[in-house]
């Protein structure tokens, strides 16, 4: 088809903070170790890279955070099963931050707003 010839895809680089990374780690060593779940841990892994490299297009299509001072701050998020990733974009860079990937139950604006500080 002529018309997928014509449309430009902008991508965007995608850089994982390092206590985002540590999230990632500690969620799935926790569903891996503490639930005796290693293959669940590895498939957990898998998701959240799939989602993490899913937002390298069109990033801003998901919602700023339901939260008023985190969405001041520019922050989306994006689910992955019971995990919400949170994140920031650059339209000046190109760039998605990976602030924090947090379970539901974590009280995520303490979490991020202490590592905005």
């Amino acid at each position: 088809m002529l018309w997928k010839r014509d449309i430009q895809v902008h991508k965007y680089r995608i850089i994982i903070l390092p206590l985002a990374e540590e999230d990632i780690v500690q969620n799935t060593n926790y569903i891996a170790y503490a639930k005796k779940a290693p293959d669940t841990g590895l498939q957990f892994i898998k998701g959240f890279r799939e989602v993490i490299d899913s937002l390298n297009v069109n990033p801003m299509r998901h919602a700023l955070d339901e939260d008023e001072q985190l969405a001041m701050l520019g922050v989306r998020k994006h689910y992955y099963k019971n995990y919400k990733i949170y994140y920031l974009v650059s339209e000046a860079n190109k760039t998605v931050y990976i602030l924090g990937v947090l379970h539901m139950s974590v009280d995520s604006k303490a979490v991020l707003l202490k590592r905005f500080a």
